[in-house]
Parts: C-alpha cells; sequence; structure tokens
C-alpha cells in the first residue's frame, strides 16, 4: 500500500504470481450518497496506469516519485525488471457506482477493473469467524446415486453430488462460521479460485466439474438420507472455503453445476 501524497495516484501495488499479473490499485471514498464515477476519475486512474507501461517509464515513476512510497514499493518489489514479463491490470475501488459516462468508457479499456459499492458487498468476506450454528439445510438429490461408507454405529460419510445453487444457500459462508473449525480459511483470490470460477462459467461442463474438483467435505451432527433428499443438521464445518467463495460470487451461472460432498 502507497496511499500518501506524491504518490503518483497510486494507492496499492500487488503482483499476482498465480495470475502473472500486475496490478494497481486506485481507491476513491465518497461521503455522498448520491455520488457516482464517471470517465473524468477512469481517464485520470489510466493515465497513472501509463506509467507502468514499460520498463523505462517505470524507472522514470520512481526516479521522479523521490522518497514517496511509490517509489520504495517499486524498488521493493523489484517492478522494473518485472514489468514486461507480466500483464498490467489495474483497479478501480469505490464506494459508488459507475454512471453512464463511466460505463461507456470501460467498454473501451478492458485493462481497468472498475469495483464498486454493491461488489463489495456482494463479495466481502469478513477476516474473523462467528461461531454460530448454520440451520439445517435439504440437497435434492433425485435422479442421482449416493454411496454410504458406514464408519462405526454412530459415523458414517455420505458421497453425493450436490447442485452448487442449493450449496451456497448454506448460512455461514459469507461470515465464516461455516469455517470456524476449519484451520484454512479462503485464500482470496488465487488462481484456483479463478480456475474454479471459469469452468463454472462455462455451462457447457457443468457435467464435467465433479471430475475437476476433489470435492467439498461437510462435517454435521446429523444427516438423514432418501432418494429424493439429503437432509443435514448441525453444522459444523465445511473444509473447503475457496470453492463455496467461488461458487458465491458466480450464483447466476449455477443451476445445472454439481459439487462432489
Amino acid at each position: 500500500m502507497c496511499d500518501q501524497s506524491g504518490d503518483k495516484g497510486v494507492d496499492g501495488i500487488y503482483i499476482n504470481e498465480d495470475a502473472n499479473t500486475i496490478e494497481i490499485y486506485q481507491s476513491r471514498i465518497s461521503q455522498r450518497k448520491t455520488s457516482s464515477t464517471g470517465d473524468k476519475a477512469l481517464r485520470e486512474f489510466a493515465g497513472t496506469l501509463k506509467q507502468f507501461e514499460s520498463q523505462t517509464s517505470v524507472a522514470d515513476l520512481q526516479r521522479s516519485a523521490g522518497k514517496a512510497d511509490v517509489a520504495r514499493l517499486i524498488a521493493r518489489l523489484d517492478l522494473p525488471n518485472k514489468i514486461n514479463d507480466y500483464e498490467l491490470r489495474g483497479f478501480f475501488v469505490t464506494n459508488t457506482e459507475l454512471d453512464k459516462n463511466g460505463e461507456d468508457y470501460l467498454r473501451s479499456h478492458s485493462g481497468i477493473k472498475f469495483i464498486g459499492k454493491q461488489e463489495l458487498i456482494d463479495t466481502f468476506m469478513s477476516s474473523e469467524r462467528e461461531t454460530e450454528t448454520p440451520k439445517p439445510i435439504r440437497f435434492d438429490i433425485s435422479g442421482h446415486e449416493t454411496s454410504t461408507y458406514v464408519v462405526d454405529k454412530t459415523n458414517k460419510a455420505v458421497i453425493a453430488p450436490l447442485k452448487a445453487a442449493e450449496l451456497i444457500r448454506m448460512e455461514g459462508i459469507s461470515n465464516q462460521a461455516l469455517f470456524a473449525l476449519n484451520v484454512r480459511g479462503p485464500l482470496g483470490k488465487t488462481q484456483v479460485n479463478r480456475d474454479i470460477a471459469k469452468s463454472v462459467q462455462d455451462k457447457t461442463r457443468h457435467k464435467l466439474f465433479p471430475l475437476f474438483h476433489n470435492g467439498i467435505t461437510i462435517i454435521a451432527d446429523k444427516i438423514d438420507t432418501s432418494d429424493e433428499e439429503i437432509r443435514i443438521e448441525i453444522i459444523m464445518s465445511s473444509t473447503d472455503a475457496k470453492a463455496s467463495a467461488s461458487c458465491t460470487r458466480i450464483e447466476r451461472t449455477l443451476p445445472t453445476t454439481f459439487v462432489c460432498s
């Protein structure tokens, strides 16, 4: 992060090794509920991104920034020696939405990703984990076979294809309660998460999704199964935050997607 005066319009730089991208961030906060983002702010950000177009321009930026934080960040990340080997992406983050001028501008500037108020709300995942117990949930398995492995008199495992559209309705995904007992939380937008999202967005490959993913384990106090449904009560934990989070972000493409559990 480098959100100080003299930082040449840059609020943050992130080298995404998984996606092979250099991500430049600029953020704006408005205190007015009626504010929107037009093309002026986006044009200014596009000018900021031009400072990262080449090794020479990055070196010039570092030199002209002097003792500003952005100069130290460029040096620490060794950006001049990496800029030619990575794709440059700009992220404009704000608590407002685009107006028509802003929308029109972004149609011809694919190198800028706009993250507005609604997307921030929809994709927010708390870093803290609540421990409330999610409500029971039913999964429709009609027309699909399941497999049951009996461990002993009190423990068993049920392996079944679940509809992702039903999976994301489980309480505790957004507030992390579902993963409270899981030592691994969500890892953010890693390459694995992006690959999961990409495979789900291609509806022609939905039936193949269980082959691409090794499954989600849901630990519960009680599981009841029939030919038509699986009912789970007192859900204690899910072992795959990244898959659940990825599916949540692309909910509209999920009706025919199945996840093994």
